[in-house]
């Protein structure tokens, strides 16, 4: 249980309406009018409620019948492996593609591409924090030399030279300048 389950039996408490409740928590008459028929079963009394943490409110109000899924085994084994791919995923010229391709010759039972390129985002989404970062127009340029060198022909002679990409980018106007 959690601190909404806490809030909607306080509300309830409080005298405050189902059909309030159902609006304030964007949830269905059916589930709050389960959590007051528990709660009237409890026996507790209001005033207790809002001391009550939230491990003795899982224990006092544990939905009967309800169980926790176990994790398959596949699902076990491509957990194992997260954190290595996405530890390789950062090297050059590593691609989920890549990826997913030893991961099958390996676990050909496993996850197929779709689902072993989602299970690996959200892997790297809940281990990379992201931030927000205010710019003010003008104050900061991010460059940087893109990727490998890049090799460009002189038609006149066909000659072949080595060049570097440069690329500059402006956050506020998402202006973008690129040379190579």
């Amino acid at each position: 249980m959690n601190t909404k389950f806490k809030n909607i039996l306080l509300c309830h408490a409080s005298e405050m309406g189902i059909k309030s409740i159902c609006s304030a928590f964007d949830i269905s008459r059916n589930t709050v009018r389960r959590y007051v028929r528990m709660y009237q079963d409890s026996g507790i009394p209001a005033e207790k409620l809002p001391s009550l943490s939230d491990a003795r409110l899982q224990e006092l109000f544990a939905i009967p019948g309800a169980r926790e899924r176990k994790p398959s085994e596949r699902q076990v084994r491509l957990e194992a492996l997260l954190p290595d791919y996405a530890a390789r995923l950062s090297r050059k010229g590593m691609t989920v593609k890549k990826l997913y391709e030893e991961y099958h010759t390996g676990h050909p039972d496993g996850y197929l591409k779709a689902s072993f390129g989602m299970k690996l985002r959200q892997f790297m989404l809940q281990t990379n924090a992201i931030g927000h970062v205010e710019h003010r127009a003008g104050d900061q340029m991010y460059i940087d030399f893109a990727g490998d060198r890049l090799e460009i022909v002189d038609e006149a002679t066909a000659g072949i030279r080595k060049v570097e990409v440069f690329v500059a980018i402006l956050p506020c106007s998402h202006y973008t300048y690129c040379e190579a």
